[in-house]
């Protein structure tokens, strides 16, 4: 008894088979377009684009060989080291703020994982700066980076003892 009931009420509202209908195929079309476009974003490698700047507050010169490098890392598991995702390493010419792209894969980021920066500038193979806080690479608005110097490494000068071991 009920289904006649509820058939009857489909069939006093003229044309909602043929709206419904519109509106199911309007629907589809929009998925679809999306999911095209999600697909060729995500096939063309490298098409993500994260920009920005580094900075450092010292008043300093950088020795001529320094460079900058920044990391998209995966840090979604505190029991593991993070895993690069993308990594851009570019000369450094001048005083900061030093822009940087660093492109990456769209495919390669997963929404349920979670993601940050991370810059640093070596000079040979010493570390002077590095980030210190959790920078997120997806946020809106432009990326500046505040790195702080690293404290000078202890110089190790063979077995000498300092003061004769005393």
């Amino acid at each position: 008894m009920k289904r006649s009931g509820v058939s009857a009420r489909w069939n006093m509202t003229p044309g909602l088979g043929v709206r419904a209908s519109v509106l199911a195929l309007l629907a589809a079309a929009c998925l679809a377009a999306c999911g095209a476009d999600t697909a060729d974003s995500a096939a063309g490698a490298g098409s993500g684009t994260i920009e920005g700047s580094v900075a450092y507050r010292e008043r300093m010169l950088l020795p001529p060989d320094a460079r900058l490098q920044v990391q998209l890392e995966d840090i979604s598991r505190a029991d593991a080291m993070a895993t690069v995702i993308s990594s851009v390493t570019l000369p450094l010419e001048g005083g900061p703020p030093y822009g940087f792209t660093l492109g990456y894969d769209p495919a390669s980021i997963q929404a349920r994982l979670r993601y940050a920066l991370r810059a640093t500038i070596v000079a040979g193979d010493q570390l002077m700066f590095t980030t210190t806080e959790y920078i997120d690479p997806f946020a809106d608005g432009p990326l500046q980076i505040m790195v702080q110097r690293v404290a000078e490494p202890v110089r190790h000068s063979g077995d000498a003892v300092p003061n004769g071991g005393e």
